[in-house]
């Protein structure tokens, strides 16, 4: 009897300890899907909508001028920048244009600064490589500071 008693606790831990198992898995496979998510662009982008340039602080000539830059010259006559969630519309001049496939990644900067956004435009001659402007956006989300390799702008949100 002794050993039916043994045998049939060591079951019923057993058939506990795999019911934990299971739960521990299931809790590591969410936890595992819900990084994916959030590393897949889920998160907040302050540099989303609409903006006008305010000041332009630098424009110079450079050989090789990515798409973003090429559309917000002064001689272009775009005065509104649209960031959306995979594309940027340039507008407000004779030259209105939109760059698609644009990726963003966002940092918060140390000490409440704010937040610093990447943009990542892939090349029309090799898109599996990209050009990176940075948008640097106030705390408030009013103001936002973008560089990119041949122009420096300040950006003012246009509230809808």
């Amino acid at each position: 009897m002794l050993n039916q008693r043994n045998l049939a606790s060591g079951t019923n831990l057993n058939s506990s300890a795999g019911a934990h198992r299971r739960r521990h898995r299931w809790m590591l496979a969410a936890g595992a899907l819900a990084l994916i998510v959030g590393a897949s662009g889920c998160t907040y982008n302050p540099l989303i909508g609409k903006w006008q340039i305010d000041h332009r602080s630098k424009e110079t000539y450079v050989t090789y001028v990515d798409p973003l830059s090429k559309h917000i010259k002064k001689e272009t006559g775009n005065t509104i920048i649209e960031f959306g969630q995979n594309s940027i519309a340039v507008s407000g001049g004779s030259k209105p244009a939109t760059e698609d496939n644009i990726h963003y990644q966002v940092t918060q900067l140390p000490g409440g600064e704010g937040d610093e956004v990447k943009i990542y435009q892939p090349r029309k001659d090799d898109p599996s490589n990209y050009d990176i402007d940075t948008a640097r956006v106030s705390p408030d989300g009013k103001t936002a500071h973008l560089e990119t390799p041949s122009e420096m702008v300040d950006l003012k949100k246009i509230e809808q």
